[in-house]
């Protein structure tokens, strides 16, 4: 996902901005520091090249924050007019890998360690950025929305910042041949991220990027405690290759319920922390099954196979004897799944009501005794509301573990690459004893 890999290319490069005297670092000779130099022009010409990429695909969606100017009616309309610093940016990158002479870094360069650990620092980045090219295809930039589109350019030009720095303390290097039009390209780069924050990016486009397929595992029941976690597996897969009907959301939900509770005696052998987990879900499971006791909808027609899979997981874990030692490499594989599973029910519950999917049945007050009118049907289907089912949205955040909510935010990676950008080396006292 664009979060791993945009969390790749930041660290190494904030750990570049933190080397200074970087000469004593390439080599001894010239001949080797001109031979690292090189090296690291093609490193910088791989990452270069996936700025511009990213800042193409999401061209569509890049706004500036800045208020418009009123035109002035005595110049021509073509003359400076129109230019976002996004989109200035994407012209400095372009003009940029226009006059490097480098090659890119192969792929045997981007697999391969380096044999210095400043420029294997380099090869870290070029490989995430040869990584992020899926993150940021076309493809994927055209789901993302004008916030998510404004954060990858606050990511595009922190980085083309931080070459821009790291390109001045190669100057000694021998051999060494400057970006075209540095000035410009830092200049562009700052320009472009102060714009951004004058609004508010947002952080969720961590969230989006190339995925690897995943496919059911096919064939017969394995024996024991894998069983449960092949249907488990195929439950998260089937499930997210397709909406659920409301009816088949609550079967998967009761399945989870009945699972972690079954599941609670196993973890509590090996891990009395992992039971309390799961005990915890269990909980949380039967709350929100009785909250959609009287919710309907139109949230979707499948899920039929998901609900299905998730009555084999509850079977298999009910055959199993209950002096069963189930490994913990099992016991781990069933937490990832339900951490996935989790989000995914989180995302499906949330979506449907805030896109008002689901309805919920209310029932009116009775009739009085006196009247001769003909009673009517005393249950009315009404829209879920966030504000009015707030133990609904609470309980279905309560699936997701306040240390992993964490973890989703703003990755500290983009920090340190700021104050990496600003920092300076300490300064050498001098020791008057010698």
């Amino acid at each position: 996902m664009y979060a791993e890999t945009g969390a790749a290319m930041r660290a190494p490069l904030a750990e570049l901005l933190r080397q200074h005297r970087v000469q004593r670092r390439l080599g001894d000779s010239p001949t080797q520091r001109a031979a690292a130099g090189q090296q690291i022009r093609q490193y910088r010409h791989t990452v270069l090249s996936w700025c511009g990429q990213a800042l193409y695909a999401v061209s569509p969606l890049t706004f500036s924050n800045q208020p418009t100017v009123p035109a002035n009616p005595f110049r021509l309309a073509a003359a400076g007019g129109g230019t976002t610093p996004a989109g200035e940016l994407a012209r400095s990158v372009h003009l940029a890998l226009t006059g490097d002479s480098a090659p890119g870094a192969s792929l045997e360069q981007l697999t391969t360690p380096a044999g210095h650990p400043h420029v294997d620092l380099w090869r870290q980045v070029a490989r995430a950025a040869a990584l992020a090219e899926h993150d940021t295809a076309p493809a994927v930039a055209s789901i993302m929305t004008a916030p998510q589109a404004q954060m990858v350019v606050a990511d595009v030009a922190a980085i083309v910042q931080a070459l821009v720095v790291l390109d001045q303390r190669h100057s000694n290097t021998p051999e060494w041949e400057h970006l075209t039009h540095s000035a410009r390209l830092g200049w562009a780069a700052l320009a472009a991220a102060l714009d951004v924050h004058l609004g508010r990016p947002d952080y969720t486009v961590d969230r989006l990027g190339w995925r690897p397929p995943v496919k059911p595992i096919a064939g017969p029941a394995r024996p024991g405690a894998l069983g449960v976690l092949q249907a488990e597996h195929n439950l998260v897969v089937k499930l997210g290759s397709s909406l659920p009907s409301t009816i088949n959301l609550r079967y998967v939900i009761d399945s989870q319920r009945l699972l972690s509770r079954h599941l609670v005696p196993f973890a509590n052998r090996l891990d009395d922390r992992l039971a309390t987990r799961w005990n915890t879900r269990a909980d949380v499971y039967a709350e929100l099954q009785r909250h959609f006791r009287s919710i309907s909808g139109l949230l979707g027609t499948g899920g039929g196979a998901a609900a299905a899979e998730g009555a084999n997981a509850v079977d298999r874990l009910r055959r199993l004897p209950v002096d069963t030692i189930v490994e913990p490499r099992v016991l781990g594989g069933l937490q990832l799944l339900f951490d996935r599973l989790d989000q995914h029910i989180v995302d499906l519950v949330e979506d449907g009501v805030n896109h008002g999917a689901f309805a919920q049945r209310t029932r009116l007050p009775r009739p009085a005794e006196t009247d001769d009118l003909a009673a009517k049907a005393r249950d009315q289907m009404t829209p879920v509301d966030p504000t009015d089912n707030r133990g609904l949205i609470g309980t279905i955040r309560d699936l997701i573990p306040r240390q992993s909510q964490t973890i989703t935010t703003p990755g500290v990676t983009r920090a340190e690459v700021h104050s990496a950008l600003i920092h300076r080396p300490e300064r050498r006292t001098s020791d008057l004893s010698l």
